[in-house]
């Protein structure tokens, strides 16, 4: 089990964290979201947010709790959450289970293991494939979930725009309509609908929903 979550304000997130360590504790991260920048943190274990200085420009923040899903392995920075390429960012909870699949289909130049990598990839590349350049972002991260099997709750960071959006297939997750997602949740919590992409709006603090993916659910709930 891992846990995905995320809160405009830092001292939430860090109530969010103690709500969702029951998820994990082999490994732990956030990141801080400013209009133009990230600031990412990774650690073995747990965080502790009084030696995390962070950016007081931050607009948002995001957090992960890590268990290891598949064979157990040291901790490394290069394995822990989040995933990124030159334009995007992962967190994800859940297991793929096509990773080979879509190795040789799709990926065959990534070593990384850990699977989120390859989702984080997959929208690389769909985007670098887009040889118009005219698509909505929202559009590679459709095409990118509809190649996955398996489970997955992700949130994504389009690091361009810094927008953030979530989505869900079998692992569970939840949005609030402060602007906080969390798989634990807390009251007033509304269930992330599976197949169904929302984008915070950072002025009103909604996760709107900006797309639909074709899915087929896994009756596999983590």
């Amino acid at each position: 089990m891992c846990a995905v979550f995320g809160s405009p304000e830092k001292s939430m997130l860090e109530v969010l964290y103690t709500a969702n360590q029951s998820r994990g504790t082999f490994a732990s991260s956030f990141i801080q979201l400013t209009y133009d920048d990230q600031f990412i943190f990774k650690k073995e274990g747990e965080i502790d947010f009084d030696d995390t200085k962070g950016s007081k420009q931050a607009v948002y923040n995001c957090g992960h709790v890590q268990a290891p899903t598949s064979a157990m392995r040291s901790w490394s920075y290069e394995t822990s959450h989040p995933f990124d390429t030159l334009s995007w960012m992962v967190f994800h909870n859940g297991v793929i289970t096509n990773a080979r699949d879509i190795r040789k289909k799709y990926l065959p130049f990534i070593e990384n293991p850990v699977d989120t990598s390859l989702i984080v990839n997959l929208i690389q590349k769909f985007m670098e494939d887009d040889r118009t350049g005219g698509t909505k972002p929202v559009q590679y991260i459709r095409r990118a979930l509809e190649c996955l099997e398996g489970s997955f709750a992700v949130s994504i960071i389009d690091c361009d725009t810094n927008e953030l959006y979530i989505a869900r297939v079998g692992s569970v997750l939840h949005y609030n309509n402060k602007g906080c997602y969390s798989t634990i949740p807390g009251t007033g919590y509304t269930e992330l609908k599976e197949g169904v992409i929302r984008r915070l709006n950072k002025k009103t603090l909604r996760f709107n929903k900006v797309g639909e993916f074709k899915h087929t659910s896994p009756f596999l709930f983590i």
